[in-house]
């Protein structure tokens, strides 16, 4: 099995035909076959056919999902781009790290790769889905790239990188939405015992759980015993309130 058919590269709201068109023809270029759309406008057009040169049946083949949550649940590693910088967008290695773990990575597991909207880039909850974030560098302060040149530098990269990279072991790793239901059960548990934060903001802590969680490739046996903990806090505080009534 050729590893690119693991990623799966994810526009979130597109603003034009031609730049999903010219991301299509980039995918082919560089082997990669599934293209994700999120919530687009009308994009399957003219326009899109003739940027797309070539590379119709990247288009045909599209996914459209009205979410990016839906879009990568099923995903075991999901990496975001952004341009921005400022809260919530900290960006903790280079490109090159990344696509060196991804190019292992994508032997066993699901990746996605997710592009952001072209003026305002990903959103503070979409972000949160990202397990990481990276950040093309430029020589200019304020970057400008082009969608299709942005996606053109990570997956070509990452398609010299797989060429290079012997297949590592296989394991099994949680899928976002697995992840998701962790972080969703440590929330409830965390509840159950009445924990306050610091600062008396659970959205804040919970990005600290995120940050914390995506510094480690999260296998099913780890989100099963995080789950299996919360299990019994939450079985363990209905006891104890019970027995306090």
């Amino acid at each position: 099995m050729n590893p690119l058919d693991n990623v799966r590269i994810i526009l979130v709201e597109p603003g034009t035909p031609g730049n999903i068109g010219a991301t299509a023809r980039v995918l082919k270029t560089t082997g990669i076959h599934q293209l994700v759309l999120v919530n687009p406008a009308e994009w399957d057009t003219p326009e899109a056919r003739k940027f797309a040169h070539g590379s119709g049946d990247i288009l045909d083949a599209c996914l459209v999902y009205p979410d990016l949550a839906s879009a990568v649940a099923e995903c075991h590693v999901v990496v975001g781009t952004t341009h921005r910088v400022g809260r919530f967008r900290d960006v903790t290695t280079t490109p090159k790290v990344v696509v060196s773990q991804l190019a292992s990575q994508i032997h066993h597991c699901r990746a996605a790769l997710v592009f952001g909207r072209e003026k305002d880039g990903l959103w503070h909850d979409e972000l949160m889905l990202c397990h990481q974030l990276l950040r093309f560098p430029t020589a200019v302060s304020y970057p400008s790239l082009n969608l299709s040149h942005a996606v053109l530098l990570l997956t070509y990269a990452l398609y010299a990188a797989v060429g290079e990279t012997p297949s590592p072991p296989g394991v099994q790793l949680a899928t976002t939405a697995e992840r998701e239901q962790m972080y969703a059960n440590i929330q409830h548990a965390l509840n159950d015992i009445e924990f306050t934060p610091y600062n008396g903001n659970p959205d804040h802590f919970s990005r600290v759980l995120r940050r914390f969680f995506n510094k480690v490739d999260m296998e099913i046996r780890d989100v099963r015993a995080i789950q299996t903990i919360c299990g019994q806090i939450r079985k363990f505080s209905r006891r104890h309130r019970s027995g306090a009534e």
